[in-house]
């Protein structure tokens, strides 16, 4: 079974919740926005800001995959941040859907959808 963190905007943590749900009833081991610590104040206060930032490092350090909730390409900067840490760091990068920044698009190892990578995070 593999170790998994789930990148996802602030505007799409429902859907994370409920795949965080979905791999914990798998058994699997994850890592997820910090959902009730990011909040509108945490976007203009750059101490927060950078705590939330820095503060997924060492979790993307244990992963074996991430997995980006990528709705219609959109990634936002928080998420490409997260994304090519992981991608420096040797690790698998999995998106949602094909992003639309060519740049990000380039160190996606795999595009798979909520089932798809539930099943592969099983492996």
């Amino acid at each position: 079974m593999k170790t998994v963190f789930v990148a996802s905007s602030r505007k799409y943590y429902d859907k994370v919740k409920d795949i965080k749900r979905q791999l914990d009833d798998a058994g699997v081991k994850g890592f997820y926005p910090y959902f009730e610590y990011h909040d509108d104040r945490a976007e203009d206060d750059e101490e927060k800001k950078k705590e939330l930032t820095l503060g997924h490092f060492p979790e993307i350090d244990q992963i074996d995959v991430l997995y980006a909730w990528t709705p219609g390409g959109y990634v936002g900067c928080s998420v490409t941040i997260e994304i090519t840490y992981a991608y420096a760091k040797g690790k698998e990068v999995i998106t949602s859907e094909p992003v639309d920044e060519l740049a990000i698009r380039a160190i996606v190892s795999d595009v798979m959808t909520e089932e798809e990578f539930i099943a592969h995070a099983q492996t």
